[in-house]
């Protein structure tokens, strides 16, 4: 069984809505962003097989605050496992 983990990821024109809801969490450039999500798929790469979930920043938002989560690192990564079991319809229970 090959284990599958999810990325929390976006296009070049979402990162900005991305930024204005955590500012601190990418005070970088789309190009820093993407190269600091490939050096951690690259570092991960030998024990898991990573899969990059393209994310809309507002449906994510609305999760949030449907889930009344904070947008923060723990929720987009909980966020992109959700969106990618929904993508290969696995049933899930976070």
């Amino acid at each position: 069984m090959i284990d599958v983990s999810a990325v929390f990821f976006v296009t070049e024109s979402e990162y900005p809505k991305l930024q204005a809801a955590c500012p601190i969490d990418f005070p970088f450039t789309y190009m820093e962003f993407i190269e600091r999500v490939e050096d951690g798929i690259r570092q991960m790469k030998e024990s898991i097989t990573i899969e990059k979930c393209y994310v809309n920043v507002d449906e994510f938002l609305a999760w949030c605050r449907e889930t009344k989560i904070e947008p923060d690192n723990k929720a987009r990564a909980k966020y992109a496992l959700l969106f990618h079991a929904q993508s290969v319809n696995l049933k899930t229970s976070f």
